[in-house]
């Protein structure tokens, strides 16, 4: 890490940082009401239609974080917004597969699932809490859980990489003030 990007850390304005996060909470919030709202289910005659607004949303959202993190006058900063908004996409994505999963082949999950069921079973998976209370049944359901938890490993190491050019920017930053 460059002195650019210790000194940067130094100097981030406390208004730009809150506009960082705010914006990945937002999107994730246009996110989730698409989730819920967008007509994507079996018995809808507009899924079609909720699949092309779902998927635009989605390219919309993965353009925007990156042309967001290409002019970042943070990259660390923008490393950290862009995060956030990979863990809003990653679970709204998952959960959209799994809800699609048990509304399209009845007997993938132990249960029906409605959508909030399946963002709920999504979010134990990627906290690896596993209540246990939904299972994965079906090959499908189980091959994309399988792929959702090697995801987390990937998430979780982007996520100590990124923690760790933090600490080690803060200590040259720290250093050359010495």
């Amino acid at each position: 890490m460059g002195p650019v990007e210790s000194a940067a850390l130094d100097h981030v304005n406390p208004r730009w940082l809150a506009r960082a996060l705010l914006r990945p909470l937002g999107a994730a919030c246009v996110l989730l009401i698409g989730y819920f709202l967008l007509p994507f289910n079996h018995d809808s005659d507009l899924t079609l239609l909720g699949s092309v607004v779902g998927g635009l949303l989605l390219v919309a959202f993965c353009l925007w974080e990156i042309r967001t993190f290409l002019h970042a006058k943070y990259p660390l900063a923008a490393a950290l917004e862009m995060l956030v908004a990979l863990v809003t996409l990653y679970l709204v994505s998952f959960s959209t597969v799994y809800f699609l999963l048990s509304d399209y082949h009845p007997g993938s999950f132990n249960e029906e699932l409605t959508r909030m069921d399946a963002l709920y079973f999504c979010l134990t998976v990627f906290t690896t809490t596993g209540f246990g209370d939904i299972d994965a049944l079906s090959q499908a359901a189980r091959i994309a859980v399988s792929f959702q938890m090697a995801a987390n490993l990937v998430l979780l190491g982007l996520g100590a990489r990124l923690f760790g050019m933090v600490v080690t920017a803060r200590l040259r930053a720290s250093q050359a003030q010495d």
